[in-house]
């Protein structure tokens, strides 16, 4: 009887464990089907950036005379990188710098002249004038004293013809006949005279009006020095274009981070020879840090941008990351495959396709983290928006 009583013991308490486990694996698979249900969930998850920068010389070449930093360093922006010998750009921009200022001289003394010979012409031009008007006025003078004498002449010439009658007829003495034929001989001299000056007088208003030609003569010379100096003045833009390239290769010498991050590749050696588009490093941003999920596509529903993620990173298992959902991209991950698979021969197998989600991570020190880096993520599902489109009958 005691046996009996001890097996059913034994058998209620066999039928409890079972029961009670059953109730526990009932309640965690509850709890599981629940979870899935409530969180998209895939360890397909990646590390990413779009602040993988490459830097390197853009337009000089050289050997290296000084490198700084190797592959995980970490980088200050505007911190020198790498810089090279440039003893030959250093040469280039002096000697730009020197011939510029040299044409710069020659096109002052340029100015100058042409300033010097526009007052000098300006000047001989407006004496030249004065000197013309002024003969021409004497000129014009004598020209009426002339006409004044020829006046004289004449009346002198009728008195001295009626003297002479009168003298033929003895009605006056020889003395007075003789007075009227010296003076008209005076007038007629003084006349002469007056013709001679005014001779004198065309010869220094022709020679003045040439002056004046001469004076505008020169002006075409004015031309080439304006002309000149209008050349010195392309010459000059090009050395100043020529001198910017320059000093500009010269500044092109030094490499300085653009951003403040970490190397992620570092591809030459101390003292090596680079040339013009090399990469000399590659450059990657912490803070421009995201994660990529690959998620199947049965697991796509309630997953839409702003949905809260809680993410987990292989190497850092303990420590707390956390993101939201930015976008899910457009095209499954397969599309853009190498090689796509080729369905055309109708040879077709169900393959869940995975979906690529964007997260920005939110918390958690995304200095430790690398790019390629892997993880799980957990992404709270949200409840979808229904169409407000109700169908018509």
């Amino acid at each position: 009887m005691t046996k009996v009583k001890k097996m059913s013991r034994g058998r209620l308490i066999a039928v409890g464990v079972l029961v009670v486990s059953a109730l526990i694996i009932v309640g965690l698979t509850i709890r599981f089907v629940r979870h899935r249900m409530a969180y998209a969930v895939t360890d397909a998850v990646f590390v990413r950036t779009d602040s993988l920068v490459n830097v390197g010389f853009n337009r000089v070449n050289g050997r290296l005379r000084k490198l700084a930093g190797k592959a995980g360093d970490p980088v200050a922006k505007g911190e020198v990188l790498a810089a090279i010998d440039d003893t030959i750009y250093r040469l280039a921009v002096a000697q730009l710098e020197a011939s510029l200022k040299a044409v710069r001289i020659e096109r002052q003394a340029k100015v100058l002249t042409l300033e010097r010979m526009t007052r000098e012409i300006e000047l001989n031009e407006k004496i030249a004038a004065s000197q013309v008007l002024e003969l021409t006025q004497k000129k014009d003078a004598l020209n009426a004293r002339i006409a004044g004498v020829e006046v004289e002449i004449e009346q002198l010439d009728r008195d001295n013809e009626r003297y002479k009658k009168l003298l033929r007829s003895k009605s006056v003495s020889s003395v007075k006949s003789e007075d009227f034929t010296t003076r008209l001989r005076a007038r007629r001299i003084a006349k002469q005279a007056l013709q001679k000056q005014t001779a004198a007088l065309d010869a220094g208003i022709v020679s003045a009006r040439r002056q004046v030609d001469l004076a505008q003569v020169a002006g075409i010379r004015l031309k080439e020095v304006e002309k000149s100096i209008a050349g010195l003045d392309v010459k000059l833009q090009k050395l100043e274009i020529s001198l910017s390239k320059a000093r500009d290769d010269l500044a092109q010498c030094v490499i300085k981070s653009p951003l403040s991050g970490r190397i992620a590749r570092r591809y030459v050696s101390p003292g090596a020879l680079v040339s013009p588009q090399k990469v000399i490093f590659t450059l990657v941003d912490p803070e421009d840090l995201y994660l990529i999920v690959l998620l199947e596509e049965q697991k796509l529903k309630g997953v839409m941008p702003g949905a809260p993620a809680h993410i987990s990173i292989d190497a850092y298992p303990d420590d707390g990351y956390a993101g939201v959902v930015e976008s899910v991209l457009p095209a499954s991950a397969a599309t853009f495959a190498l090689a796509p698979r080729d369905i055309s021969a109708g040879e077709f197998t169900k393959v869940s396709q995975r979906i690529p989600v964007r997260i920005r991570i939110t918390k958690g020190d995304k200095q430790r983290l690398r790019v390629g880096m892997g993880g799980a993520v957990e992404i709270k599902r949200q409840a979808e928006k229904k169409s407000g489109k109700q169908d018509r009958s």
